[in-house]
């Protein structure tokens, strides 16, 4: 069957008459437009593949990007849901200290508000399950907050708690990495042979109290804050908070993990991926003011100037000094709405585009050269010929040879035949043309004469129609003229056939009436036009039928 379909289609024998035999137009023209076809395809292929371009480099950047985005979303979810857990798990820790030192004290935790001593005691008992929680979470500090005070005398409202806080990290695992930052009691800080900074203090000011009740009314076990400064330090930080409870399900205090900039950094290590530096944030949104942390750690300096736009298909990230195209994906962590996002650099972003474009014009530009030689060979071997042929013809010489093109040449043939044909028809129309010549001058003559009858009788009826204007009474006309609207449908058709020359018993026969009945008609009519007899009724409506054509010869 393969060497049938060969057989049939035999490109040599198909080549040698395209060059000696005539072959249709239409085989001759789908032979040479598939052939430039074919070779453009070709040419684009090739030149996709050596320029590696498939899509657009706008599209593939952002396909990347987006897939980027997924998966740091999955991770920033899975680290803070791993660290609420241990948060939670810390929370019970404290719960059944704090439990335990009230019951073997016999006291309850309102009685230790300005009791510094039994605050101390406590908090000596509660630092070793900050320390070891700090120590097994992947956090950068952990924290305790009482709601209790050893002031409550103070202008500003305290709180007595412990605050560590690790001074360096070089890595995410925080394992065995020390501290030196300590917030608490300072006979416990003594106690646990803590150094001492300056920014130390006994208690710690927090709004959080004022709203913990409404904030874990509905079942929320976590709360992620937005980013804060941390006070008297140069950081910037956020915080998973998780409540404290008494016997009664009270919240007495509240429990949790710091998470710094630099170790959200090492969490997510910006990716030095095929467009370059590839940076991931978790942004928040406070009425139209944007804060984050972000794996590179120059947009966390300068997230103070953090503005968001929507731009067709991607978002731009404003930090002030710089400038960031990429995508954003809501994300619910706790009961708190939160953005994770990717970015690359404007800069970078625009010349990956712009190098993409040059690409897409270089391909363009030689498959529209390539294109334009295919068509001047085309128009070289196909068109000039049949073009040259239509200038012999207009020229009107001699067809010259065949272009071995069936159709044109048979074309051609039939103008040629054509000609003849109608060079006879034309020594018949120019015949034709003098003898319509000839009696259309004879037709102006006797027009002219009629025309000059028609002026002499016009003369005429004018004259006459004066004279008889001579002998009408100008208030009687005038009247019959202003009441021919007084007459009611029944009498002006009277009117009317009188006019048109019938006699009353003619019209009475027309309108189906007897003469008695025309009588009364003409009673009426007589009276309300003001005239006497019929003879001045057709005397008024002539002059009137004059005068009104007059005026439209006029």
């Amino acid at each position: 069957m393969t060497m049938n379909i060969l057989k049939y289609l035999d490109i040599r024998s198909l080549v040698k008459q395209l060059r000696s035999e005539a072959l249709s137009m239409r085989r001759r023209f789908a032979f040479y437009v598939f052939s430039v076809i074919c070779l453009f395809l070709a040419v684009i292929i090739i030149l996709l593949n050596l320029f590696g371009i498939l899509n657009p480099t706008n599209r593939q950047i952002m396909s990347d990007l987006d897939a980027r985005l997924t998966a740091c979303s999955e991770r920033i979810e899975r680290d803070i849901d791993e660290l609420a857990a241990c948060a939670i798990s810390f929370s019970g820790q404290l719960e059944q200290s704090v439990r335990e030192y009230l019951t073997e004290n016999n006291i309850s935790f309102d009685k230790l508000k300005n009791n510094p001593g039994a605050i101390d005691s406590l908090q000596n008992r509660l630092y070793d399950s900050v320390y070891l929680n700090m120590q097994v979470a992947p956090a950068s500090g952990a924290f305790c907050i009482l709601d209790t005070t050893a002031n409550s005398s103070s202008e500003a409202e305290l709180y007595s708690g412990i605050y560590l806080k690790y001074i360096n990290l070089c890595s995410e695992n925080t394992v065995n990495n020390a501290f030196s930052i300590y917030r608490g009691s300072f006979s416990t800080g003594k106690s646990k042979g803590i150094n001492f900074h300056s920014g130390w203090k006994n208690e710690s000011s927090t709004d959080f109290f004022e709203n913990c009740n409404e904030i874990f009314s509905d079942g929320t076990h976590f709360v992620l804050s937005s980013v804060v400064e941390i006070p008297d330090t140069w950081e910037r930080a956020r915080y998973i908070y998780v409540p404290v409870r008494d016997y009664n399900k009270n919240i007495i205090g509240v429990c949790g993990f710091e998470i710094n900039d630099l170790l959200f950094q090492l969490s997510n290590k910006t990716v030095n991926g095929r467009w370059g530096d590839e940076a991931c944030g978790l942004i928040d949104e406070n009425n139209g003011v944007y804060s984050g942390q972000f794996s590179s750690g120059r947009y966390n300096s300068m997230d103070k100037g953090l503005t968001i736009k929507d731009r067709k298909g991607s978002q731009l990230f404003d930090f002030g000094s710089e400038k960031c195209v990429g995508l954003t994906k809501g994300i619910k962590l706790g009961n708190s709405d939160f953005s994770i996002a990717v970015m690359l650099p404007q800069s970078k972003y625009e010349g990956f585009v712009r190098k993409g474009q040059i690409n897409i014009m270089l391909i363009f530009l030689i498959a529209a050269i390539l294109a334009a030689v295919c068509c001047v060979f085309m128009s070289k071997k196909y068109v000039s010929p049949i073009l040259k042929k239509i200038e012999q013809v207009k020229a009107k010489e001699d067809y010259g040879e065949q272009l071995r093109i069936r159709e044109i040449d048979d074309l051609f043939a039939f103008l040629e035949e054509k000609d003849n044909y109608y060079e006879q028809r034309l020594d018949s129309l120019e015949n034709a043309k003098r003898f319509a010549e000839e009696e259309a001058r004879k037709a102006k003559e006797e027009y002219e004469k009629a025309a000059e009858k028609y002026e002499l009788a016009k003369s005429e009826i004018d004259r006459l129609a004066e004279k008889n204007k001579e002998e009408i009474v100008p208030e009687e006309y005038n009247f019959f003229v202003e009441n021919l609207g007084m007459l009611t449908p029944t009498e002006h058709r009277v009117y009317e056939l009188y006019l048109s020359g019938k006699t009353a018993k003619q019209i009475a026969e027309t309108l189906h009436i007897t003469e008695n009945t025309i009588k009364y008609h003409n009673k009426n009519i007589y009276s309300k036009l003001g005239i006497s007899s019929r003879k001045q009724l057709l005397r008024f409506a002539a002059l009137k039928q004059h005068r009104d054509g007059k005026e439209d010869w006029t």
